[in-house]
C-alpha cells in the first residue's frame, strides 16, 4: 500500500516536471523566433543606412523530445522521517 502511494506521488511529480519542461521548450522556441525577427530587422536597418558592419550570430539549440527518459541521478529527494519499528 505504501509503495503504491509513493509510486503515485512520483508519477505526479514526473508529470508536473514534464509540463514545466514543455512550457520552457515552448518559451524557448518563441524567444528564438523573436530573436530571428530582431536580427532581420537589424540587418534591414543596417542595409538602409549603407552600413558595412557585418555582424554574424549563430544560435543553435538542441531539443530532445524524449519525455520517457527520467534521470534521477542529479536530483535531490526530500528525506522522509518515519517511525522506526523496533
Amino acid at each position: 500500500m505504501g509503495n503504491d502511494r509513493t509510486l503515485s506521488k512520483a508519477r505526479k511529480i514526473a508529470q508536473r516536471l514534464a509540463g514545466q519542461i514543455e512550457k520552457l521548450s515552448d518559451a524557448l522556441e518563441d524567444l528564438e523566433l523573436e530573436f530571428a525577427m530582431l536580427m532581420k530587422t537589424i540587418d534591414k536597418m543596417e542595409a538602409k543606412q549603407g552600413s558595412s558592419k557585418d555582424v554574424q550570430i549563430d544560435v543553435s539549440v538542441k531539443v530532445e523530445d524524449d519525455e520517457n527518459d527520467f534521470d534521477v541521478t542529479n536530483t535531490s529527494a526530500p528525506t522522509v522521517k518515519g517511525r522506526r519499528k523496533f
